[in-house]
């Protein structure tokens, strides 16, 4: 039998390993919640048997005042609401230009320190650096929402320059990493909504893609992998990232895409990660209802490799315990 990370790096090349590889992860209240009922002190990683270990950027930011915490771009995120990801309380950049602002330096992400303490706790795992708020979502955050949808339309050197400038940064982390022996770039960057695409795929594939195109690449040249975390309905774009060379979409959201029809028409193409219903079967299912879906995902997604058994999404802190369990009893009682 493979070790884990052998097993996800199989079944990213479309070949199939038994037993399928899962994943698990928790939003901070939800981690909390399982942490108290299964024990004090006891590692997540190694209770729920993960085969995927994700060090991330979003991690080891400075808390400037009790809940407030500075990201390494200077944008401060409210974290009194959302204790996972945070709420921008500010964005730094007041008009459409980048003069007077210092992008970070990506040899001082503290990520590298994450990265060499889970390869040494955890080695059988499949390693990712995870750069959160990657490329769409970074320009959002240091601008802010509304201002950026107008840029898209009004100023779009700008938006270029900007994602030029992020991008830059994302290329000196991806690189830096595959110095310390990660097996993959995971890309957090939501460009959905639950009804499509947040720009026109005109925009994006003007605007976007050159600068994703550009981290897929310095990725590859590496020797990594590629994931990409993308919330929503966002089909239409799924075939840009198989021309890119992109290998895992993930989290992929039966709420709004047909992931069945996704599964055959992309196979071979595209590894899929995710597809357990983290906004009805795991929140407001019954234990059978989980243990229902997740061995149909295993059963019908699984064989002939190119699928991760996973939920939807980090699991939010509204999903009963009891529907963890009943996840983990059938991921972790496969048989080989």
């Amino acid at each position: 039998m493979v070790n884990r990370r052998e097993a996800v790096r199989r079944v990213i090349a479309h070949q199939e390993v038994r037993p399928f590889p899962y994943t698990l992860q928790f939003t901070v209240e939800a981690r909390e919640k399982f942490a108290a009922r299964v024990g004090p002190g006891v590692d997540l990683v190694e209770h729920t048997g993960t085969y995927w270990v994700a060090s991330s950027t979003n991690e080891g930011w400075a808390e400037v005042r009790p809940g407030f915490y500075r990201d390494p771009f200077g944008v401060i995120w409210n974290k009194t609401i959302d204790r996972t990801l945070g709420v921008v309380d500010e964005p730094p950049l007041k008009t459409f230009s980048l003069a007077g602002y210092s992008f970070p330096d990506p040899a001082a992400s503290p990520v590298y320190g994450l990265i060499e303490r889970n390869r040494e706790r955890y080695p059988d795992r499949f390693q990712a650096v995870s750069i959160g708020f990657a490329l769409f979502e970074r320009a959002w955050t240091l601008v802010g929402m509304e201002n950026l949808m107008v840029a898209f339309a009004t100023e779009p050197a700008f938006v270029g320059d900007l994602m030029d400038r992020i991008a830059d940064y994302n290329v000196g982390v991806i690189r830096n990493a595959a110095r310390l022996g990660v097996d993959c770039a995971h890309f957090g960057d939501d460009w959905g909504s639950q009804r499509g695409p947040l720009v026109s795929p005109a925009m994006w594939r003007q605007l976007v893609k050159p600068r994703y195109a550009r981290m897929v690449r310095a990725a590859k040249e590496a020797g990594l992998h590629v994931s990409q975390h993308c919330c929503g309905k966002v089909e239409v774009l799924i075939p840009d990232l198989v021309e890119l060379g992109v290998d895992v979409f993930n989290p992929f959201q039966p709420e709004v895409m047909d992931i069945w029809a996704l599964r055959e028409k992309f196979r071979g193409k595209i590894a899929f990660w995710g597809g357990l219903s983290v906004q009805r079967t795991l929140p407001r299912g019954t234990p059978d209802d989980v243990r229902r879906e997740a061995r149909r995902l295993l059963g019908e997604m699984a064989p002939g490799g190119g699928y991760i058994l996973a939920p939807s999404h980090a699991l939010p802190r509204d999903v009963p315990v009891e529907n963890i369990e009943a996840y983990l009893e059938v991921a972790r009682g496969q048989t080989a």
